[in-house]
């Protein structure tokens, strides 16, 4: 049976445990150790609020847009980390597909170059790619640890380039559902960092 919990607080004190079923059916809640309720899976995806004992209202509501899917969790209209609308966790879902584009860019072109493996670079792996695999690793750092939305932008004006490029070949075709799943990661992220980063400047001018 899965089980998620998150917290409600910074300090992690108030916890809030789902556990459920296949296909999310048994769905219940648990607040601090005590049952706060159930869902069916049609209720989970239409949402439903429960009240917490201090008044606060606990949305809780399986969120399923295209390239994504998970558990929103908000109280009062906050997302809590780790859920999927919290922006701390877009950023790092962001960070990790664009290091995953990286890693696959450094590794293959490593390969083409010191292996001389025809096929790695009869596609075109080679100095190029494994510059361009520096390149996304950076832009994923600054958006990741520096919240520079412009960074996971720039990764992603690359991502749809590289595709661009390889449109009518067999790679470019048989790769393009990942990298649309890829880029909506990447985008999340970079809107996430720049609410961030807006969000910091209205605090720090108050």
């Amino acid at each position: 049976m899965p089980t998620n919990t998150f917290y409600l607080d910074d300090a992690r004190t108030e916890a809030v445990t789902a556990s459920w079923n296949m296909f999310f059916r048994n769905f219940r809640l648990d607040y601090q150790g005590q049952e706060l309720g159930r869902l069916t899976p049609a209720e989970l995806k239409a949402g439903h609020e429960f009240a917490l004992p201090d008044g606060r209202r606990l949305l809780v509501r399986l969120q399923q847009k295209f390239g994504a899917q998970g558990l929103d969790f908000q109280v009062d209209g906050r997302p809590l980390g780790g859920t999927i609308n919290d922006p701390l966790t877009q950023i790092k879902t962001a960070f990790v597909a664009i290091m995953l584009i990286a890693g696959l860019n450094v590794v293959l072109s490593v390969m083409a170059m010191l292996g001389s493996v025809e096929f790695l670079v009869a596609i075109g792996f080679g100095g190029g790619t494994l510059a361009e695999g520096l390149v996304y690793a950076g832009l994923g750092w600054l958006g990741k640890f520096r919240r520079a939305a412009w960074a996971f932008y720039a990764a992603l004006g690359l991502l749809v380039l590289d595709g661009v490029m390889l449109l009518g070949s067999d790679q470019g075709s048989a790769g393009m559902v990942v990298r649309v799943l890829l880029g909506i990661a990447i985008y999340r992220g970079a809107t996430a960092a720049r609410q961030l980063r807006t969000t910091a400047g209205v605090v720090n001018t108050d």
